[in-house]
C-alpha cells in the first residue's frame, strides 16, 4: 500500500485534486481508497464540534481530541489497508502545524500524545497555491467558516507549509508542486509517486 498525502493551507484545492488523482489512478487500473483527517468517524465529529464551538476551547483540548482522531483513524482505516494506493487529505503534519504553531503548544508534547499513530505518508505533496488565490477562494467560500480559517491563520499556514522544517519534511516525505492547471498538477504528483513505487 502506497500512502499519498495531500497537505497544505486551507482553500488550496486538496479535495478537488484528490478527486482528480483518484480518477486517474483508477483509470490506470489501480485500487484506491480515499480518506481524510479529521476523519468522518466519531472521533472526527468531536473535532468538528470543537472547531465550531462558541466555548473557549483550550489548545490542549484541541490537541488531545485531534490525537484521538488520528489514532482511531489509524487503527480502523490505515493499519490494515491492502489497496494499491490510499490517498489522504491531511496528516499529522497538519496537526503539528495547527497545535504547535497556531496553538503555541510545546511540539515535544504534541509529538508525545501522537506517538502511537504510525501514519507516515510515503509521499506528502503540497501545492504552492499563491496566497492571493487562497484569500480569493476564502472570500467566496459558502457556508460556515470555523476558527481555523481566519485570515491570520491562513497566512501562518502558508509560511509553514511552503517552508516545512527539514526534520518534518524528511519524516513526512514532503515534496512541493507549483500551482498550475489541475491536470498538470496531477501529472506532477503521479511522476513523484512513480519515483517511489512501481506502478
Amino acid at each position: 500500500m502506497f500512502l499519498l498525502s495531500l497537505d497544505g493551507p486551507d482553500f488550496s484545492g486538496k479535495t478537488t485534486l484528490a478527486t482528480a488523482i483518484v480518477m486517474r489512478l483508477r483509470e490506470m487500473g489501480k485500487s484506491v481508497e480515499r480518506t481524510e483527517v479529521p476523519s468522518g468517524m466519531i472521533t472526527g465529529i468531536f473535532t468538528d464540534l470543537l472547531r465550531n464551538s462558541r466555548d473557549k476551547v483550550d489548545a490542549r483540548v484541541f490537541a488531545l481530541t485531534y490525537a484521538a482522531d488520528h489514532l482511531h483513524h489509524y487503527f480502523n482505516f490505515i493499519e490494515n489497508q491492502k489497496t494499491d494506493f490510499v490517498l489522504i487529505e491531511r496528516s499529522l503534519l497538519s496537526t503539528f502545524f495547527y497545535q504547535g504553531t497556531v496553538g503555541n503548544l510545546d511540539m515535544n508534547w504534541v509529538k508525545e500524545i501522537n506517538k502511537f499513530t504510525k501514519t507516515r505518508p510515503d509521499l506528502t505533496v503540497i501545492v504552492k497555491t499563491p496566497l492571493e488565490e487562497l484569500l480569493k477562494r476564502k472570500g467566496i467560500r459558502i457556508g460556515m467558516k470555523d476558527q481555523l480559517e481566519k485570515t491570520e491563520v491562513l497566512k501562518k499556514s502558508v509560511d509553514f507549509f511552503y517552508n516545512v522544517p527539514k526534520e518534518l519534511a524528511d519524516e513526512f516525505n514532503v515534496k512541493y508542486v507549483d500551482y498550475a492547471p489541475i491536470n498538470d498538477i496531477v501529472d506532477s504528483i503521479l511522476a513523484l509517486a512513480k519515483e517511489r513505487t512501481n506502478f
